[in-house]
């Protein structure tokens, strides 16, 4: 219960200082944005946080946010942690916050991802 508490106050303290930029806008009708406030960059290497607003609901969530690390050289991406939720408005998580990190991909062409990299990577 701590842990939930603790998670859902560092989440509204962020969302106090972001910054959310639309970026893509899917043929679907989904919405992506990052935290332009956010962006920490190490040489090649970008942790960003991504949010998306679905059009229609994805197995009952109707938003999503992930902090993800890009890797402009290697063009790759990684989801650090993930959280899907039941409005549009990114304030009712759907589940707890998954924190396990996911293996590393490659970086998809014509990807929401793709346009990310174009705008940060440059």
């Amino acid at each position: 219960m701590k842990k939930s508490l603790l998670i859902l106050l560092l989440t509204l303290s962020y969302n106090a200082k972001a910054e959310w930029v639309e970026y893509s806008t899917r043929e679907n009708g989904d919405i992506y944005f990052f935290d332009n406030a956010r962006v920490q960059k190490d040489d090649n290497l970008l942790n960003v946080w991504n949010r998306i607003r679905y059009r229609s609901s994805v197995m009952g969530a109707w938003s999503y946010q992930s902090l993800m690390k890009i890797d402009c050289s290697k063009h790759t991406e990684t989801t650090l942690q993930s959280t899907f939720y039941n409005d549009k408005n990114w304030s009712t998580p759907a589940m707890a916050t998954d924190s396990k990190e996911k293996p590393k991909v490659y970086i998809n062409a014509d990807s929401p991802t793709e346009r990310l990299t174009e705008i940060l990577c440059n």
